[in-house]
């Protein structure tokens, strides 16, 4: 059985952008059906997912993911006609009674129908007519359940929204046999209104950074402020009901009022009861760090409540996570750390990327069954290309220095030797990852404690604020001893943050944040054996198998999918080589940028 999952609503961002042209860019991203995927699963096994945004360079874009179709269809090795299913990451239609008021909204943006027409008008009728809609909470809840590999369990999505809810507790367990599945009882739902991610979205808009975009700007600003400052102000307008399992929260009538003009309402309570924000310039500002500092405990006291209850309740001890909350590193640390939770995992496209597989593995649990995990879940399921694909955009690049060395030991020791003499390099190995973090494959990577070295990945190479940390990748042979973690499957996937040991803090200066903690990526040889062998060489170096890794892009830029924007946005920052599938770049904008380089391509 083949079945195709999409996400997004293609007509959702159109609609908005026509009806309000001159609206704050801040305020661009406030629609629903953002972040369009493709996954394709053949006999329930997920053989390749990505993000449209990757394809067409618009971050976040929620548009019909026709280029991603095309790739999980070429992967797979099927054509369209192949396809059983096509199942999709929203089910609005069994809600339409719900928005009798916004009929014409419904039937332009919402409508399963919308998916229909722009499958058709793209080509692929056949599959229009076998589309299949998702509740969105059920699709995110597979997404974690299938590939946590997990027998039975709980499990949390929490989002800003999805159909009419905001958050939804399931217990689950796996079928076995002829046609496995995964049974899902849901123990508990919120409404929209009691949204954990829409509060602190209005947070973020608060603090002047982008509304659904630059939440992960807050957690990193978050440890620079004092939460007490202004923690009244989110524990008078929250709680967490210890009779229902329940998170309230008590905004005021009307302050949700006006969400497409960035929920000014709320944004004014906020300003009455702590400061009117000051621009964001890339730097430290104390207000608006406190406030950060106070949202954020407010976020991760509630979800821990919320969890340990429902642990309590169930008495589950296994923990999957999805939704866009669970991109919070910070929130999830504190969950871990719950005595209750035996095991964890998050899925690391917890957008509604991620909702792309869910929903396809929804599809094949009720046609077909899915295949069980059998080892960690690999998140590389992106395009990769031959040496030839490089070799042509090389050799298009009169401008730029090169030379191949093929994917054999001496590349990575080349690697390895760069990192260890504190120069900065991006690698572009294997198949893009699926999912926000970059986990090596398309990386930039540099030695945890080079001189500067956060300001100079900041300024001169992704051109972001100053405050942003680092993360680190480290090799799961040191990790124990540079990290404290309980191991869960999140630090794999660049989900968790952990702390830092007081003995590793020199050697890790540079990705140690202000509360002592860092964002880890621990590479095992099974997941990305290419990775792994790279920090070993780093370790034979350096003596700690560890390196800075940060996605391989700049401000405003998804995560780079091929080798054409790989070395042109390698020419125009401060970074000293490429390392591209067997091949070592430089370039002029490398050599004026760091006299560490000594110009090893030819």
């Amino acid at each position: 059985m083949i079945v195709l999952g999409l996400s997004g609503l293609p007509n959702s961002q159109r609609r908005s952008h026509a009806a309000r042209p001159d609206a704050d860019p801040l305020d661009a991203r406030i629609v629903q059906g953002l972040d369009s995927a493709a996954a394709i699963l053949v006999d329930g096994v997920l053989v390749a997912a990505a993000s449209e945004e990757r394809f067409d360079g618009d971050k976040g874009t929620g548009a019909l993911p026709r280029n991603a179709i095309t790739y999980c269809l070429a992967e797979a090795g099927v054509r369209p006609e192949d396809v059983d299913v096509v199942a999709h990451g929203f089910d609005y239609d069994r809600h339409r009674r719900a928005f009798v008021l916004s009929r014409e909204y419904f039937d332009e943006v919402l409508s399963s129908q919308t998916v229909r027409d722009a499958l058709t008008e793209a080509g692929w009728p056949v599959l229009a007519e076998r589309l299949r809609p998702v509740e969105h909470h059920r699709a995110h809840a597979l997404s974690a359940v299938v590939p946590s590999g997990f027998d039975r369990g709980l499990a949390v999505v929490s989002d800003g929204m999805g159909e009419v809810d905001s958050l939804t507790v399931y217990r689950f367990a796996r079928s076995d046999g002829e046609g496995a599945g995964v049974e899902l009882e849901k123990l508990h739902s919120q409404p929209i209104a009691a949204s954990l991610g829409i509060l602190y979205s209005i947070g973020t808009r608060f603090l002047g950074f982008q509304f659904n975009n630059d939440e992960y700007k807050v957690m990193g600003l978050a440890p620079y402020g004092d939460p007490e400052r202004f923690r009244e102000v989110f524990r008078k307008l929250t709680r967490f009901d210890a009779e229902r399992g329940s998170i309230v929260i008590d905004w005021p009538t009307g302050a949700l009022a006006d969400a497409e003009d960035g929920y000014p309402h709320a944004r004014a309570l906020f300003e009455e009861q702590t400061f009117t924000p000051a621009k964001p310039d890339g730097s430290i500002q104390r207000d608006e760090a406190d406030f950060a500092a106070a949202m954020q405990e407010c976020l991760t006291e509630l979800l821990v409540a919320l969890v340990g209850h429902w642990l309590d309740e169930s008495g589950e001890t296994s923990l999957c996570l999805a939704g866009g909350t669970f991109l919070n590193c910070k929130s999830n640390q504190s969950i871990a750390a719950l005595p209750g939770v035996e095991a964890m995992f998050v899925q690391p496209a917890s957008g509604d990327d991620g909702t792309a597989p869910g929903a396809a593995w929804a599809a094949a649990a009720e046609s077909g069954g899915i295949a069980a995990a059998t080892s960690a879940f690999d998140p590389y399921l992106g395009p990769r290309y031959s040496r030839d694909d490089i070799l042509a955009v090389l050799e298009s690049r009169p401008d730029l220095r090169w030379r191949e060395i093929g994917m054999v030991g001496e590349y990575l020791a080349a690697a390895a030797e760069d990192i260890a003499a504190d120069r900065i390099i991006a690698v572009f190995h294997g198949r893009m990852e699926f999912g926000p973090r970059a986990l090596g494959n398309r990386s930039i990577l540099a030695r945890p404690d080079g001189d500067g070295i956060k300001d100079r990945i900041n300024g001169a190479v992704k051109f972001r604020e100053a405050f942003r940390p680092c993360a680190p990748a480290v090799h799961v042979d040191d990790r124990d001893r540079l990290v404290v973690t309980r191991g869960f499957d999140p630090d794999l996937y660049m989900l968790s943050t952990a702390q830092v040991r007081p003995e590793a803090r020199s050697a890790l200066s540079g990705i140690v944040h202000e509360d002592d903690s860092a964002r880890i990526q621990t590479v095992t040889p099974e997941l990305n054996p290419t990775f792994a062998t790279l920090l070993d060489e780093v370790r034979a170096r350096t003596g700690t198998g560890c390196v800075v890794n940060t996605s391989f892009n700049v401000k405003g830029q998804p995560l780079i999918m091929d080798p054409a924007t790989a070395v042109d946005t390698f020419s125009r920052i401060a970074l000293d080589r490429l390392y591209i599938e067997g091949f070592v770049v430089e370039g002029d904008a490398a050599q004026r940028s760091s006299t560490r380089s000594e110009g090893t391509a030819s």
